[in-house]
């Protein structure tokens, strides 16, 4: 994918998450909440995912200590006549992301480079290092320089 399609589809991807909504998951975790609003028992509930009581009772607090499994939330979903949504929600936009990281990654760059020209009596302002730095991730972006994460 080119330069101008990978931006293209960054932007694309930061317009579809800005247009979710945020969520805080309930303390108790969504089966529980969910199951104790349709005013399902526990029992039922174990029952309608094929298990005991006191299994459904682990899966919701899995689903909270975070160790329950996609294929199990799903299935637990279902019982409730619910579906899973995963989705991953950037604190920043994409595009602003990987500016910031070419940007680290360029720094690092421009620095090592400073310090070389530094001991050759060729020193370089920080005002000097920072447009050098800019410039240098601008151009990592535009070629999609796989150096940006590592």
């Amino acid at each position: 994918m080119d330069a101008a399609r990978r931006k293209l589809r960054r932007r694309q991807l930061d317009q579809q998450l800005l247009n979710l909504a945020r969520v805080t998951p309930p303390k108790e975790g969504w089966l529980r909440a969910v199951r104790q609003a349709l005013g399902m028992s526990l029992e039922a509930f174990g029952k309608r995912i094929g298990a005991s009581g006191p299994t459904a009772h682990y899966i919701e607090s899995a689903e909270v200590s975070g160790a329950l499994t996609l294929r199990r939330l799903r299935s637990a979903a279902e019982a409730l006549g619910c579906d899973v949504t995963v989705t991953l929600t950037p604190r920043k936009r994409l595009e602003t992301l990987l500016q910031e990281q070419a940007l680290r990654v360029a720094r690092e760059q421009v620095a090592r480079t400073g310090h070389s020209m530094a001991m050759e009596a060729q020193g370089l302002s920080a005002e000097d290092l920072e447009i050098m730095a800019s410039e240098a991730a601008e151009e990592m972006i535009r070629r999609g320089d796989p150096r940006i994460w590592k």
